[in-house]
């Protein structure tokens, strides 16, 4: 069953609202030397993501892994806002790489602890919560249905890795 419209602007509008004041990356965007490290940091320089361009996400729908913690905390709104303007009209690739960078798996836990700790170490509990709810919407979406076990799994294990390291 689609999410009803009203619902979906009241998020859009909470995540605009927790993430108002993160400030653009001091350091690099993508932090890696290597060619498409270059191309995300020139890609997304000098850009502010209430203004991004939504052709820029839909080019670039997998590249939140190789964000510096700073870059992914400073961009993630403007892929969860996308996602949200573009819910349920068909299936979206953007929305599909914004779910894998925010559910975990235990195995990528365990494995890459630091990494995840670092990605979200200076996220609220306000923006995490906008990410929960934007998964608990996407658990409802049908074009999403194959993806949810996966979500509702990464979801908890975001949950019970992140909360306890999370700025209150």
């Amino acid at each position: 069953m689609p999410v009803p419209k009203k619902q979906l602007e009241t998020l859009k509008q909470k995540v605009i609202s927790a993430f108002a004041d993160v400030p653009y990356p001091k350091g690099k965007i993508a932090p890696h030397e290597c060619e498409e490290c270059c191309d995300v940091s020139k890609t997304f320089a000098n850009k502010n993501w209430k203004t991004i361009k939504p052709t820029i996400l839909e080019e670039n729908p997998c590249v939140m892994p190789l964000f510096s913690s700073e870059a992914f905390h400073f961009f993630l709104p403007a892929y969860l806002v996308y996602s949200l303007e573009h819910f349920s009209e068909k299936y979206d690739t953007v929305c599909e790489f914004t779910i894998y960078a925010v559910t975990p798996d235990k195995k990528s836990i365990k494995n890459n602890s630091d990494y995840w700790r670092e990605k979200f170490k200076d996220f609220t509990l306000e923006q995490m919560d906008c990410i929960y709810e934007f998964l608990d919407f996407v658990r409802e979406d049908e074009n999403f249905d194959r993806f949810f076990k996966e979500i509702e799994i990464g979801k908890e294990n975001l949950k019970e890795f992140i909360e306890p390291i999370l700025k209150i």
